[in-house]
């Protein structure tokens, strides 16, 4: 529920004790002659060696033509969350991920956006090679993500990841499809010996949403100089509740009805449990050879509430039907059995593995790397509380409403030769090629999900004339075998990456990629790039490049009916998403689905000035041409019905669809900034610095159908995530004391209305921008066993109410869309031990 005014009073009592400790372990830990000493070491921050935006050897981030953020195993480590996606927001300011609340499976396969464009325009890697996508296509109302099919990134336990390297340019003409904003690449560990455990329990100050995290991470020798590395976590987070009763639910209680839940409907976090495993390995071969192999499995569960289904109100589920054709004869209602209305529980079983194998070497001075990648993503939805209103007395209250899977399958042959060609350097030519197959696959669910049952219509014998109760599990009906199958296609790709210093100081690089798809057919793309150094501190890099995304076989093909808020009338809207080959689609003009193609420009300048001081300014401008996504919500009139059902398709009961196609261009730009700074001292105390500060503003360039991007879509692809994003880190150590100040900024961001012209009830909401503190305390008891505690979001920040009634008549107190949730502050105690 909503925060009364004695739990406000105890979350800023709680927030004044913990900034009094914050301040005291400062003035207390400070070394008091700071000023007076020099720092004896300079930090090596920007030094670590990349493999991402590069295929030379020993390129150090600092030293790159492309930006790359380095995320440490350490950094991921000192954190609250127990899911790499909250994680990684927090290192990287152009990386934004909401939590979701009753969005179906867009609450568990979360959507990230980087440099504000879609998480399937990202491409993710582990160990350098691509990692497959979830099974889910995004249907849901964020409007950066709408439509998106992308990797699952919170299917990778934290404690298997070396680092994290995140390259912020285009680079399709590198790593083929996807990689228009970036890439983000997870470099698994690789220790050969050692144990580490630990074990992490916390909760919010508001009493609920514990989460207990329990992580094992192994190291074996694998012959002399192989290594076998084993990584499990499991983590059970509880949900939150942060809303308020609805009106209408409330109105009930107040004529006496006593069966009404309270509250109605929970808005807050999900609820779920998880498992993982991932393993990295190597073995040598022979001696100029070595053979790898990693891989995952990951299962987890969770549930959500959806529209809690008034029983005055929703009188498609609750109308008295007849049972027979008898004059006032017997009839039935569902408010017998469920008096006081229900809120459906939605359900996911998601399973994930993979498979990459290999064998890497060097022959001749040249390098080689064959591999192949097997991968299954699948989504096993339930759904509980709820009935198909069609089936009458007969229907059930549980569901299984299908299943989508993904299935992967890719071969690679990657070859490096550095080429003696008199310039200062190796001229490094790298080139390869790929075959890639995938899969999706709908199956059906359980016939009680979809069919449509003998109350369906009905005539009234009392009136003689038609009615009839919905048809479908409610909230989510179920996959029908007409929409179910199985949809693939194949890709192969040849590319060719030239870089080399061929001067002193100056760095060029050439990179061109051809792909031919099964489905749509070839693209060429390619991208240039370089770094001079003007001294031995100041250097400036650029690059252009040419960029694509294929659609996917999901997005070709995925069939779905959501449940949204109508934000003039509070009611609920039932809109069916079609593939663009289903009748109702092509019956709105529904083109097939061709790739988005991409410009993307970059300049930075980076300072890397003596004593460690370590600064990176880059320019980025993005314009995706054929950008594809869902159309808006379209609205099927009285007379399109009566047009489709006299052409023989039917439309079914849904008040609106929407489906997939190449709408319109956008333009992307921003900058973003990067300080890093390692302090230390003669008294013994190091003190890191690291500060990053993103700005990113999207507007929509071309509209090739109205439809697709109206009002709402419009401003928000433009104002729904804040343009402005920073983050703060400071680390303070001293022998066997640590600890860890991180402040996160939150710009204005704004959540607008649909196609309606706002009103006093409906309106665009802008809300105010945010600061987020988080703190880490840490102690190693002795060399086994290290004790923390620590607190996200420290002064329990809460985002602007949302003041539109639409919303507040669902019971919704804060808005759904935060880009930083609206659950609070959170404590946690973490134990570890290494052996």
């Amino acid at each position: 529920m909503a925060k009364d005014i004695g739990t406000t009073g105890r979350a800023l009592k709680h927030s004044a004790s913990v900034l009094s400790l914050v301040s005291g372990v400062f003035i207390a830990c400070a070394p008091a002659t700071a000023q007076d000493t020099e720092p004896q070491a300079e930090d090596a921050a920007g030094q670590e060696i990349i493999v991402t935006g590069t295929r030379r050897d020993g390129v150090t981030a600092i030293e790159s033509a492309r930006p790359v953020d380095i995320v440490s195993s350490d950094t991921l480590e000192r954190q609250g969350s127990s899911n790499l996606n909250d994680a990684l927001k927090t290192a990287v300011p152009s990386l934004n991920v909401q939590k979701f609340v009753a969005q179906d499976g867009s609450a568990f396969v979360r959507p990230f956006s980087l440099r504000g464009l879609p998480p399937d325009q990202t491409l993710v890697l582990v160990n350098n090679k691509r990692r497959h996508r979830s099974a889910l296509v995004q249907i849901t109302n964020q409007p950066l993500a709408a439509g998106a099919q992308g990797a699952d990134l919170s299917t990778i336990p934290s404690n298997a990841i070396k680092s994290i390297e995140v390259l912020r340019d285009g680079a399709a003409a590198q790593y083929g499809s996807d990689a228009i904003a970036g890439v983000i690449n997870f470099r698994l560990k690789d220790d050969r010996d050692g144990l580490t455990v630990s074990a992490r329990y916390g909760q919010y100050y508001e009493g609920d949403g514990q989460d207990l995290t329990l992580q094992a991470n192994a190291g074996l020798p694998l012959t002399a100089d192989g290594f076998f590395n084993i990584s499990g976590e499991y983590v059970r987070a509880k949900p939150t509740s942060r809303g308020a009763q609805r009106p209408d639910a409330q109105a009930l209680i107040n004529a006496g009805n006593t069966a009404v839940p309270v509250p109605a409907q929970r808005w807050g976090n999900v609820n779920t449990e998880s498992a993982r495993l991932f393993i990295n390995s190597e073995v040598q071969a022979s001696d100029s050879a070595t053979a790898y192999l990693f891989g995952n499995y990951s299962w987890s569960t969770g549930d959500t509430e959806f529209f809690y289904r008034n029983p005055v109100t929703r009188t498609d589920i609750f109308r008295s039907v007849p049972l027979n054709t008898t004059l006032g004869g017997p009839r039935f209602t569902f408010a017998t059995q469920f008096p006081g209305g229900f809120t459906p529980i939605f359900g996911t079983e998601i399973k994930d593995l993979s498979l990459a194998g290999g064998l890497k070497g060097e022959t001749g001075g040249l390098s080689y790397d064959f591999s192949a990648v097997l991968a299954q993503n699948s989504i096993k939805y339930r759904l509980s509380n709820t009935v198909n209103p069609s089936l009458g007395p007969n229907s059930p209250t549980s569901f299984n409403p299908g299943k989508v899977e993904q299935r992967e399958t890719q071969f690679h042959a990657d070859f490096v030769y550095p080429w003696e060609v008199g310039f200062f350097e190796p001229l490094n030519i790298a080139f390869g090629g790929e075959f890639r197959r995938e899969t999706f696959e709908i199956t059906a669910g359980d016939v009680a999900s979809y069919v449509a049952g003998p109350f369906a219509r009905v005539i009234d014998p009392n009136t003689g004339l038609p009615t009839g109760l919905a048809v479908g599990s409610s909230g989510f009906p179920g996959y029908d075998p007409s929409t179910a199958g199985t949809f693939s296609r194949s890709n192969w790709a040849a590319y060719l990456d030239v870089e080399g210093e061929i001067a002193n100081g100056l760095t060029l690089g050439v990179a061109g990629r051809y792909e031919d798809f099964s489905d749509f057919g070839s693209t060429f793309n390619w991208k240039v790039s370089g770094r001079y150094e003007l001294t031995d501190w100041l250097a400036l890099r650029a690059s252009y490049s040419t960029g694509f995304r294929a659609p996917t076989p999901g997005q070709s093909n995925i069939s779905d009916v959501a449940t949204n808020i109508d934000l003039v009338t509070g009611g609920l809207l039932l809109t069916a998403t079609r593939p663009p080959t289903d009748p109702v689609a092509l019956f709105y003009g529904a083109q097939p689905l061709d790739r988005e193609k991409s410009k993307n420009i970059a300049a930075g300048i980076v300072f890397d000035l003596p004593g460690g001081w370590i600064f990176t300014l880059d320019y980025f401008n993005i314009k995706v041409d054929q950008r594809i996504a869902l159309t808006s919500r379209i609205p099927i009139s009285a007379a399109d019905r009566a047009a489709m059902l006299a052409r023989g398709i039917n439309p079914g009961d849904v008040q609106s669809v929407r489906f997939f196609g190449n709408f319109f261009d956008s333009k992307t730009e921003g900058f973003d900034a990067v300080f890093a700074k390692t302090w230390r001292f003669d008294s013994g105390f190091n003190l890191g610095l690291t500060a990053s500060l993103n700005y990113t503003s999207s507007a929509v360039t071309n509209i090739r159908d109205a439809r697709a991007v109206d009002r709402e879509r419009r401003i928000e692809i433009g104002a729904f995530n804040p343009k402005w994003r920073g983050n703060v880190s400071a680390n303070l150590e001293k022998g066997p004391f640590s600890a860890l100040v991180r402040g996160s900024y939150y710009g204005k961001w704004t959540d607008a209305v649909a196609n309606a012209v706002p009103t006093a009830n409906s309106f665009d909401q802008t809300f105010s921008s945010k600061i987020l503190v988080d703190l880490e305390l840490g102690y190693d008891i002795n060399d086994t066993f290290r004790l923390a505690v620590g607190a996200d979001n420290v002064f329990d920040v809460y985002p602007d109410k949302d003041r539109r009634i639409g919303q507040n008549n669902n019971g919704i107190v804060y808005p759904q869309f935060s880009p930083f949730g609206f659950s609070g502050g959170f404590w946690y105690v973490r134990g570890t031990a290494k052996f």
